[in-house]
């Protein structure tokens, strides 16, 4: 069984000011500390055209519930990987997008899309959450599936404080 996540954030900047946002440091561990990051680490890698973004964080694991924590304990490691093409002439940009929590069988793979859009940009984030897990798979996406939606859109909020916008 897979879990389908499609979530869609407006935001009040071009696509370029939105991914220089992604491509710094700083945005980056602002992101982290508000998904309530007990400790992370952040590396971007420029080549060319194309840009590596890899966030590690340790979460806690208090929004899991029981059944879920016995595979993570306390603390849930995560680690983001976006790899970011070249823009488009219009400015668009697509990332292929890659959350994994080491140790686990837990896994969600997709894309990011950022287009130009009446005034500002979208970002659309779309893929699978996998649990590979005999039984128990579809009640650990259905648990983890929520936390992926909400660091999405805390993202939104992240980009637009980051711009000085109200979010």
């Amino acid at each position: 069984m897979t879990t389908r996540i499609t979530e869609t954030i407006e935001h009040q900047a071009s696509p370029d000011q939105v991914f220089a946002l992604f491509c710094s440091t700083e945005y980056q561990e602002l992101k982290c500390t508000r998904s309530g990051a007990t400790d992370h680490d952040v590396a971007i890698e420029v080549e060319g055209d194309a840009v590596t973004v890899v966030t590690r964080r340790s979460l806690p694991s208090d929004g899991l519930p029981d059944f879920a924590k016995s595979f993570v304990g306390k603390t849930i490691e995560v680690v983001e990987t976006q790899r970011w093409g070249a823009a488009g002439e219009d400015g668009a940009r697509e990332a292929a997008l890659e959350v994994e929590i080491p140790g686990t069988p837990v896994q969600f793979v997709g894309g990011i899309d950022l287009e130009p859009s009446d005034g500002g940009s979208t970002q659309r984030v779309d893929g699978e959450l996998k649990a590979h897990v005999p039984l128990l798979g579809g009640k650990i996406e259905k648990a983890v599936a929520p936390i992926l939606v909400r660091a999405v859109r805390l993202e939104g909020r992240v980009v637009a404080e980051s711009l000085g916008q109200d979010s």
